[in-house]
């Protein structure tokens, strides 16, 4: 069975979802620049400045599982008002009658790429925390070496595309089996080109130190690229599935 061509539940959710996380970005930006105003550390070593990041990114977690939550619960309650044994019967009966008022592909297959976008989101979500736990567990103890600000900048340069590298790549696998799914060769090169992207940042170029409000701020390339996909590159696939794929 399909669903009507407006729904757009999952370019939708993708969108709401995406938008959460960019909002959580540029809420700790700010708050990181105002609490680190005129203080001459590094942010992941001010006990204040890193609460404020668990805090702020745990709620965007919690609000991401929601939207998902409520999409997949829609989702299910249109597929389920079908029974499962007439399903494929009442596609066909659609696709005679309907034609382009219908969504590009079956519910259930639409309820599939949701819940493995779902499941990939929360998840980046939760390794990201977790591994930046570790990193700035092992930046604390590098901080009690001599030569600190030396030896900060030699293993920030080398290490600091690590911590977002399995999560790029769980991005950009999302995107592949979605345009394994919608047959579209377009996604798959558009990830190959990101990855490659990626790995020549991780490879090729260092920490960069810029002013953010009055504040010093260290920013790896590794990590634009990271934030550069899990955010505008995120808004711009779902807004293109939207326009693209009728009721995707």
């Amino acid at each position: 069975m399909y669903l009507s061509s407006k729904k757009h539940i999952l370019s939708n959710t993708l969108i709401f979802a995406t938008a959460i996380q960019f909002l959580s970005i540029i809420i700790q930006l700010v708050l990181q620049s105002v609490m680190l105003n005129g203080k001459n550390q590094v942010d992941m070593l001010d006990d204040s400045v890193w609460a404020m990041q668990h805090f702020v990114t745990s709620f965007s977690i919690v609000f991401i599982v929601l939207v998902f939550f409520i999409a997949i619960k829609r989702i299910r309650s249109y597929i389920g008002v079908v029974d499962e044994e007439d399903r494929a019967m009442m596609g066909r009966l659609q696709e005679d009658s309907l034609g382009k008022e219908l969504s590009a592909l079956p519910a259930e297959m639409i309820y599939k790429l949701l819940f493995l976008w779902g499941v990939i989101l929360v998840g980046v979500g939760i390794i990201q925390t977790m591994v930046l736990v570790m990193y700035r567990k092992f930046i604390v103890e590098i901080n009690t070496l001599d030569d600190i600000p030396k030896v900060f900048k030699v293993v920030y340069n080398n290490i600091d595309g690590f911590k977002n590298l399995t999560i790029v790549f769980a991005l950009l696998l999302g995107i592949v089996i979605t345009a394994v799914v919608l047959e579209n060769r377009k996604f798959t090169i558009m990830s190959i080109i990101i990855a490659i992207l990626y790995l020549i940042a991780f490879c090729a170029f260092n920490l960069k130190k810029v002013d953010l409000f009055g504040a010093q701020v260290g920013i790896g390339w590794t990590t634009v690229v990271f934030y550069a996909i899990s955010t505008v590159g995120m808004i711009l696939f779902a807004v293109y599935l939207r326009i693209k794929y009728r009721g995707v």
